[in-house]
Order: C-alpha cells, then sequence, then structure tokens
C-alpha cells in the first residue's frame, strides 16, 4: 500500500511540474489539457471512492497552496470530483470508452461548476458568467484531456503489452 501511495505520489509529481511547465507550451488558443484531472481519474478508476476522495482532497490542498485561490476551492472540487469519478471504479464494473469519456465530461462540469460557483460567491459575479465558462473553456479543456487520457490507455492497453513480449 505505501508503494502504491509512494508510485501516486511521484505521478502528481511528475504531473505538477509538467503541468506547469510544458503543458503551457501545448495549449491550443490557450485552452491546456488538465493533467492532475487525468491522475485523479486513474487513481480513481483503478483504487475506487475512498482513495479517489483522499486524492483529490490532497490534490487539491497541494493546487491550493500552490496556486492563488481561496484557500479550499481547489481543495473541495477535487474531492467531489474524487467522490464522482471513484463510483465508477473497473473493480466493481467495466466501462466502455464512450461511457469513460462521458464521465470525464461529466467529472470536468461537476468540478468547474463548483470551483466556479466558489469564484462567483466570492467576486459577486453574474450567474451567467458560470455558463459562458463552462461552454468555453470547461467543454474544450475536458475534450483536450480527453485526447491526453486516450493517449495514455492506448499506450497502457497496446503498446505496453505488445513490448514485453
Amino acid at each position: 500500500m505505501i508503494a502504491i501511495s509512494i508510485k501516486w505520489f511521484a505521478f502528481f509529481c511528475i504531473c505538477l511540474i509538467l503541468q506547469t511547465s510544458l503543458i503551457p507550451l501545448i495549449a491550443i488558443l490557450g485552452i491546456q489539457p488538465d493533467l492532475l484531472f487525468a491522475l485523479l481519474f486513474f487513481i480513481c478508476m483503478k483504487h475506487g471512492v475512498i482513495p479517489g476522495i483522499f486524492t483529490g482532497f490532497f490534490m487539491g490542498l497541494g493546487l491550493d497552496l500552490y496556486a492563488p485561490a481561496l484557500l479550499g476551492q481547489h481543495a473541495l472540487s477535487k474531492t467531489v470530483t474524487g467522490f464522482f469519478l471513484g463510483n465508477f471504479n473497473e473493480k466493481i464494473f467495466r466501462t466502455d470508452p464512450i461511457l469513460k469519456t462521458i464521465i470525464i465530461i461529466i467529472g470536468f462540469l461537476l468540478h468547474d461548476t463548483l470551483f466556479n460557483g466558489i469564484q462567483l460567491l466570492k467576486n459577486g459575479e453574474q450567474l451567467s458568467h458560470i455558463l459562458i465558462q463552462l461552454l468555453t473553456v470547461t467543454i474544450p479543456r475536458a475534450v483536450y484531456t480527453i485526447i491526453i487520457i486516450l493517449l495514455v490507455y492506448f499506450w497502457d492497453s497496446e503498446i505496453k503489452p505488445n513490448l514485453r513480449r
């Protein structure tokens, strides 16, 4: 269990470094994939609800300390998202790629609605701001992240097993 935790923590550190250094270079019209969300998705798919909640909380807490936002804003949104994604654990039932894509999009919408809702309450902005943000930023970011996740899944399921032979 400790080895698994250390492995996922190392993946978190790598994703955080890549998210802040390499990912801005491959942004398309200012839209960047979210590697930390992808990592949370993989953890939830492999290990379930409780590890997803804890990972989401500590990942969000790390982002709260790293990024300038209201303290707890990332932690709350990532924890709730980890709970949602953890309910679709691969140990309980198998999901096809289309259903996983829908789950990822709903997870992004949930995460960004919570995050932007807290921003709305903090800044006193209009409710229409959340809808515009979801349509112009969240959906394209979700699609970009889905492409990254599909590349990782293709590597893990197709290329990696063939290299072992």
